[in-house]
């Protein structure tokens, strides 16, 4: 994830079923396989790969922590970031490209990573944090994925269109899921959600504006 300051202040299972796994199975070739990647993709798909990890771990150990009241976080980690974590490591195996991953839940290669996901758990577990800290936690992760993505996105060659059909469908599971936390932030707080992120402010508005949606496969 990029650098950005992290200040923190209904669930919908069938849909979050709806925008997870992206496809049953192994990626199949693009059309682009011959076009080699280049350095930023292969950067992107390993970064991608590890921070959808993150969001997996992330929540199920808030889900463990917090229990039955925030059942949001075992649904969107089980049907939707288990499966975006591999889709990731589909490609890079698609593409000839080690996985970074350290096949542990909670430890990340990218010192970034790590270091933010031990902040982030701290943020949404610790002993006088509440459900909406948890809730504003799981949006903000939402929010910095759909830029991280757009970014990874915006390097892809128009030869890979594998890739490129992936990150759309990750930014759809991404879109829903903020939808979803911010349903329960709103029904707690009472008012109206303010992004998180500058950089996603206005999309995450016209997010917001619109329904759930059925993701592609």
């Amino acid at each position: 994830m990029r650098q950005v300051a992290w200040f923190f202040t209904v669930g919908a299972g069938a849909l979050l079923a709806a925008c997870g796994n992206t496809n049953n199975g192994s990626n199949t070739a693009d059309a682009g396989l011959s076009t080699p990647l280049t350095a930023n993709e292969i950067a992107g798909l390993k970064y991608m790969r590890e921070e959808e990890e993150l969001a997996r771990d992330l929540y199920m150990n808030i889900f463990t922590v917090r229990g039955s009241t925030l059942t949001i976080f075992q649904n969107i980690s089980l049907n939707s970031e288990v499966g975006h974590a591999q889709k990731m490591l589909d490609l890079l195996n698609t593409y000839g490209q080690a996985d970074p991953s350290t096949g542990q839940s909670n430890t990340y290669t990218d010192v970034g990573l790590q270091s933010l996901y031990d902040q982030l758990i701290g943020t949404a577990t610790g002993g006088a944090t509440t459900d909406l800290n948890a809730l504003m936690v799981g949006a903000k992760v939402e929010e910095v994925d759909i830029d991280d993505i757009n970014a990874k996105k915006a390097q892809v060659q128009p030869a890979h269109a594998l890739i490129i059909q992936t990150y759309d469908n990750l930014l759809c599971g991404s879109r829903n899921h903020l939808r979803s936390f911010v349903a329960q932030i709103e029904a707690i707080t009472g008012t109206a959600y303010v992004a998180q992120v500058p950089a996603v402010a206005a999309e995450v508005a016209t997010i917001l504006a619109g329904a759930q949606e059925q993701c592609g496969r």
